[in-house]
């Protein structure tokens, strides 16, 4: 039985399905063997159900030039695996679901899919993303096409098909503010706006800086690695969006904050260059000499907690980024 296909560039690609690792169960569908990706599209995902990407996805034009791979970083959910699974089936292109019975964390997910794939581009996107078009792989295409120097493109964010929440109306007004910036923009700092939810990257980058393990649980590990990428490579911002319709609430957005401090100490101490000019970094370090840091803490909980009958929304926000600034303040000194 032939494993493998010789494609113009010379590189090998393998036709035979991925060899589990441990804890790992792997399906794919019956088009893994039959197609020779020219772009790997890899989804980390953790107790989200990335069925309406994929769909989205496979509605896009192009859709059976690209392989997708999922790997659910051990959310342990029956339920999830048989969407996942169905949903590969489904797919126009090549597909493959990895299941992994642990939880690795979110940037060793990343270098795991790196692996498995395929193609020597690889367009990262979150479970919780949806192209905002079906160009939106054309668009890809075409930068890639025009030029196969390695380096990263970056296609950016927006909320364009998020359903408005009364929950999650806080979290959007952050992305307005800080997430869903034009590529004019984003250029002006591209190490700094690398959001690894829509991220187009050359196999070499990924072997070169890969990222992080240093890292555990939630946020600043897509930051880290964007600004170690921007250092070696190019890092090119382009409008070509996908829409997050997996906005926080409020009270998930708190619990992000109280649980990341560590990592974004980490980004700090290895990025200082970059990161000691950031108002959030500012804003931190003040915290961490005010003796008064965990009542100001507790009172923008409560205002970022509130209705908007009570506090609006601009105050809402004003306390949400001062309440991570308190919390990360605590974190640097080793105090809560």
């Amino acid at each position: 039985m032939i494993d493998s296909l010789e494609p113009q560039n010379g590189q090998v690609i393998s036709i035979a399905n991925p060899e589990a690792e441990d804890g790992e169960t792997i399906h794919c569908n019956h088009r893994w063997r039959r197609r020779q990706p020219s772009l790997s599209v890899l989804v980390p995902t953790y107790k989200d159900s990335a069925d309406q990407l994929i769909a989205a996805l496979g509605a896009c034009k192009r859709a059976e030039d690209i392989e997708i791979i999922i790997y659910d970083d051990g959310s342990n959910d029956p339920a999830l695996s048989v969407r996942l699974r169905e949903s590969s089936e489904m797919f126009p292109g090549a597909a493959c679901l990895v299941t992994n019975s642990r939880n690795l964390g979110r940037a060793a997910g990343r270098n795991r899919l790196e692996a498995l794939a395929r193609a020597d581009w690889q367009l990262f996107l979150d479970a919780d993303m949806v192209p905002d078009d079906e160009d939106f792989l054309v668009r890809y295409f075409n930068q890639i096409e025009e030029d196969c120097t390695p380096r990263l493109i970056v296609g950016g964010f927006s909320l364009n098909l998020t359903p408005h929440s009364r929950d999650t109306d806080l979290n959007r007004a952050q992305s307005e503010h800080s997430e869903c910036l034009p590529a004019s923009v984003r250029n002006e700092h591209p190490g700094r706006y690398v959001f690894t939810s829509n991220v187009l990257a050359h196999r070499h980058i990924m072997m070169m800086v890969p990222f992080d393990p240093g890292f555990s649980g939630w946020g600043w590990e897509d930051v880290e690695w964007g600004i170690r990428t921007a250092d070696q490579f190019p890092v090119i911002h382009i409008d070509n969006t996908a829409t997050h319709l997996g906005l926080d609430t409020t009270e998930n957005l708190i619990r992000k904050y109280e649980s990341s401090g560590e990592n974004f100490w980490r980004t700090v101490s290895l990025h200082p260059d970059v990161m000691t000019d950031t108002p959030l970094y500012r804003m931190a370090r003040l915290f961490s000499n005010l003796p008064g840091r965990g009542l100001v803490r507790e009172l923008t909980r409560i205002i970022s907690r509130s209705p908007n009958w009570i506090a609006p929304r601009s105050v809402r926000l004003l306390a949400l980024k001062t309440f991570r600034a308190a919390v990360y303040g605590g974190v640097r000194n080793g105090r809560a």
